[in-house]
């Protein structure tokens, strides 16, 4: 086993907790393409997001990586192909990594914290869209454009929702 990894521990209650929201990063989305939200509103992208304040780093960015893999698996959304869920596992990770360093090791405010994860993983989107969409004979210009400006309702619900539900769970946790 590499070095690097030796020391890397996961608490059982993050286990737990990782396992709850990957969960919930499955049936939510199932739910919005229900009744016809999809993908706008980055349905996938709030669990994990809240994942982030809630467990340790290897548990957060575990979970941004096996979500979108799972679900793509299970539902088969988000696809393979075109590379959505392989570009999912990259920024998720990234949302859920940062949120969790940021808050839970930088001790950075909530709101702060979340904004930051957000910034962090679209910069990474937009670099690996630059990276992938000429692979595909495609634009990389509009769609690049048209991916991030279609992805706004979906950040403004996670900074609309995600804070409140990560501060009542921690209540009711007792974090």
């Amino acid at each position: 086993m590499d070095k690097s990894f030796k020391n890397v521990t996961i608490k059982s209650r993050d286990i737990v907790i990782a396992s709850i929201f990957c969960a919930l990063g499955v049936v939510i989305p199932i739910l919005f393409h229900l009744i016809g939200l999809g993908s706008v509103f980055l349905p996938m992208y709030l669990p994990i997001a809240a994942v982030g304040f809630l467990v340790s780093f290897p548990a957060a960015f575990a979970t941004g990586i096996i979500t979108p893999l799972f679900s793509a698996v299970v539902t088969g959304m988000p696809p393979f192909f075109p590379p959505v869920a392989p570009i999912m596992c990259v920024e998720l990770s990234i949302l859920a990594g940062s949120a969790s360093l940021f808050y839970r090791k930088f001790k950075w405010n909530i709101w702060i914290s979340l904004i930051g994860a957000i910034i962090l993983s679209r910069m990474v989107f937009v670099f690996i869209l630059l990276l992938v969409i000429p692979l595909m004979n495609l634009p990389p210009g509009v769609l690049t454009t048209a991916a991030v400006i279609s992805g706004i309702p979906g950040i403004i619900l996670m900074i609309a929702l995600v804070p409140f539900a990560v501060k009542t769970i921690e209540k009711k946790l007792h974090f």
